[in-house]
């Protein structure tokens, strides 16, 4: 595998690395930092066809001080406190034809007692020998960090960005934190040998279809029986909700697969930095004798609002400020954010929260929302979903490898 301080530019006359040569680095030079512009830059000319693909602006991974953005892959990220990460660019010439991350995180590693590595934010031409060539690499490099298994794709932000290559729904709305990807990627990741090990799901519900009777009739029932607390975002202070979302989310998560506990001010980080666009209404908050053991919310859909502009694609500012100005103009929500204390489960507070959310985003003026990133084995959260009058929009699959 190649050092990082190696020149990007530079050829090898090594016949084994003659056609596709992949260069790896880190984030923490200069050098790295010109090679992350590229590595991000890549997705431009890659979907430049495909209409479907709307990237988060190159400032999330990147960040930019100026408008309070931190990236991704910077080296303050507090994801690195407990995450190893290369980054590599494979190369035909001097063309960039693919790319991908490579990563350990050892909370993922330390809550599931398993030595398995990620690759990520993973694209290539439609060619084995490019792909296969990523893929070599990271499986080299995470085998020298001890890893015996290579599992993927899991793009940054890790719990918040959909895992999986897309297997289905590549004609379906673009939803923040769910990659539009080539449809020929699980056909290399199998000639790679890779195994699809699980598939999750998302929804798109009509917001607007008239109040499901049974929804709102058992959600009354459940306030009345329980004496439930019903509260909305401003009703105690940001740092109280933190606290709240974050002791409820850890647990209620800790089982589901591919989980990894979030640390408090890496929790913290994420919430605060997404107040930039959150609508607080979208978040529902119960208690029961004063306990908080619940809580439900979502993020405005975004992507509307990021489409590349025809005359001036890779204007990021133009975009930001597109965005951050039409924002209340956003007529779809992700749902995010949610969990409920494993003690109070199946009560029936997911379906209150579900009701009372109903309530605002109808008065709102959402049109749709977006119910993803559910395990195809959740059978509970399967069967509340549609009962929503909702519709399978899209399908993503994990792969996996033994290293070695």
């Amino acid at each position: 595998m190649e050092k990082a301080s190696r020149k990007e530019g530079m050829d090898s006359h090594d016949p084994v690395r003659q056609t596709v040569r992949i260069v790896t680095f880190s984030n923490r030079s200069s050098n790295d930092r010109k090679l992350l512009k590229r590595f991000v830059g890549f997705h431009w000319d890659h979907y430049r066809d495909d209409a479907l693909h709307i990237p988060l602006l190159d400032y999330e991974y990147l960040g930019f001080k100026a408008i309070g953005i931190k990236g991704f892959f910077e080296p303050g990220n507090l994801f690195f406190r407990h995450a190893d990460m290369r980054w590599l660019l494979a190369f035909k010439g001097d063309e960039i034809v693919g790319r991908c991350t490579a990563f350990v995180n050892h909370n993922h590693n330390r809550h599931w007692n398993d030595k398995v590595g990620f690759f990520g934010q993973f694209e290539s031409t439609d060619d084995i020998e490019v792909a296969k060539a990523l893929w070599d690499s990271t499986e080299r490099w995470l085998g020298e960090q001890g890893m015996d298994t290579m599992r993927g794709p899991q793009d940054l932000p890790v719990n918040e960005a959909t895992p999986g290559f897309m297997t289905d729904g590549f004609d379906s709305r673009p939803v923040i934190y769910y990659a539009y990807t080539k449809p020929y990627y699980p056909r290399l990741a199998g000639e790679a040998g890779f195994e699809p090990i699980k598939r999750v799901f998302s929804w798109e519900v009509p917001v607007m279809n008239p109040m499901e009777e049974k929804l709102e009739r058992v959600a009354r029932k459940v306030v009345e029986r329980y004496g439930i607390t019903i509260e909305s975002w401003d009703q105690r202070s940001l740092e109280e909700r933190i606290n709240e979302m974050f002791g409820i989310y850890n647990e209620e998560w800790s089982d589901n697969y591919g989980f990894v506990p979030f640390e408090y001010d890496e929790f913290a980080s994420i919430i605060k930095d997404m107040m930039l666009i959150f609508d607080k209404k979208l978040f529902v908050f119960l208690y029961i004798e004063d306990e908080p053991v619940a809580f439900f919310g979502g993020i405005p859909n975004i992507l509307e609002r990021l489409k590349p502009i025809p005359w001036c694609r890779r204007c990021e500012l133009l975009r930001a400020a597109k965005m951050l100005l039409t924002r209340r103009q956003i007529k779809g929500f992700r749902v995010g954010y949610l969990g409920v204390k494993k003690k109070y489960r199946r009560l029936g507070l997911d379906g209150v929260m579900l009701w009372k959310q109903k309530c605002y985003t109808q008065a709102a003026g959402y049109e749709y929302g977006d119910m993803g990133w559910v395990l195809e084995d959740n059978v509970m959260a399967i069967r509340l979903i549609e009962m929503m009058g909702s519709r399978l929009s899209k399908t993503y699959t994990i792969f996996q490898k033994a290293i070695g």
